[in-house]
């Protein structure tokens, strides 16, 4: 599927597609406000769907957000509205930014507002309850083919996305594989966007894996509420990384049986997102932990909502059942959520049982060619680089 697949050239290049004119962003929470701030400060007239008609009136009169990013003003000309129809006319992307519970309820409200052959990315990093889906199936359930869907993640607080700060970020999109029927069209919208969000600080990382990219998005939730658990419990930076190393293994042995590629763990939506994730309490995956590893703690924030990953933690199950799985990290999370083992318990079950599950087969390094006996490290040769799949190489 992902054969002869090659990146869009990078932001800084000449554009080579008309901008694109016309954006919505359906969900203004945090998330969505600074995604929708990116796109209009990139050059992209942009509206943003609020379930609040005080929020929306509020963001489009005022570049204020009375409720999320309240230190942050607004871009002028970020138009705002309650109207779902208003929002997607015209628009040529569409971004799903509400939680993963009502991705499939908001999709559905929009299908039939949307022109045929409109990109729309989920920007939820959640598994949805009950069918165990990623959220670029619930869009294509919803949707049907005749959209370009995708995902959009990686590590970024809402706040600093929303203030201009450098960000990467992952898109992932099926149709940017070489082979897709739609690909010239997903790579000319992916140009476009590419080259007018670098204006906002944005840099995008392209990959037709959007299960990798998922997978990556909502265990790393699971492993920061682990990481914070373990932060409450006082046991020390060891444990944390230990509890990393056990999360990264899930991602791995999750995307391969899904058929996604580890490679694209190593990009933003997997290994970057959740080195922000679990490494700041600025986190709410990661302060949720910290409630539940303290006594009486709870899993609800001060606003009485739960964090996406405590979702995901649960709705993984199904996952783990369909390919004979267990997720060490969600399993142990999950033990803490439904109160049949102590936190401590739970956290030292994970790092010290079945230690040698997690260690994956390693291929062998094929010898470079430039590299004779007496020669290499100090020797009259020069050895060629090493290029990896991924597209990293060393000397």
């Amino acid at each position: 599927m992902f054969q002869g697949f090659d990146p869009i050239p990078l932001a800084s290049e000449p554009p080579r597609h008309p901008p694109l004119t016309c954006a919505a962003v359906l969900g203004a929470g945090a998330w969505g406000t600074a995604l929708a701030s990116a796109l209009q400060r990139g050059g992209i007239p942009t509206w943003l769907w609020a379930r609040r008609p005080e929020v929306a009136e509020a963001i489009h009169n005022r570049n204020h957000h009375p409720h999320c990013l309240p230190e942050i003003d607004l871009p002028s000309g970020l138009g705002a509205t309650h109207d779902l129809a208003h929002a997607l006319h015209g628009a040529q992307l569409v971004i799903l930014a509400v939680p993963s519970a009502a991705t499939r309820d908001t999709a559905r409200k929009a299908a039939g507002l949307m022109t045929p052959g409109t990109v729309v990315l989920t920007a939820s990093k959640g598994i949805e309850q009950g069918s165990g889906a990623l959220m670029t199936r619930v869009l294509d359930e919803e949707l049907g083919k005749v959209m370009l869907t995708g995902s959009i993640g990686g590590p970024s607080f809402a706040d600093e996305v929303a203030s201009g700060k450098s960000t990467l970020l992952t898109l992932a999109m099926p149709a940017l594989a070489r082979n897709h029927a739609q690909y010239r069209d997903a790579q000319r919208v992916t140009g476009s966007l590419m080259q007018q969000l670098a204006r906002a600080g944005v840099t995008l990382e392209l990959t037709p894996d959007v299960i990798g990219a998922q997978v990556g998005g909502a265990l790393k939730n699971m492993i920061a509420i682990a990481c914070g658990m373990a932060t409450a419990q006082g046991m020390g930076e060891n444990a944390r990384a230990g509890i990393v190393t056990r999360g990264l293994d899930d991602m791995r042995r999750l995307t391969l049986a899904m058929g996604g590629r580890v490679e694209t763990l190593l990009g933003c939506s997997g290994v970057g997102d959740l080195f922000l994730t679990a490494g700041s309490e600025q986190s709410r995956n990661t302060r949720l932990g910290m409630r539940l590893g303290r006594p009486g703690g709870s899993a609800l924030d001060a606003a009485g909502e739960l964090a996406e990953g405590a979702v995901s933690v649960m709705s993984v199950q199904i996952l783990e059942r369909e390919f004979g799985l267990r997720l060490n990290v969600a399993a142990a999370v999950r033990d803490v959520l439904q109160q049949r083992v102590p936190v401590e318990q739970a956290l030292q079950r994970l790092l010290h049982d079945n230690a040698r599950s997690v260690v994956a087969p390693v291929a062998r390094m094929p010898r470079p060619r430039s590299l004779k006996p007496g020669t290499g490290h100090g020797g009259s040769e020069t050895t060629r680089p090493v290029t990896q799949p991924w597209g990293l190489s060393y000397a």
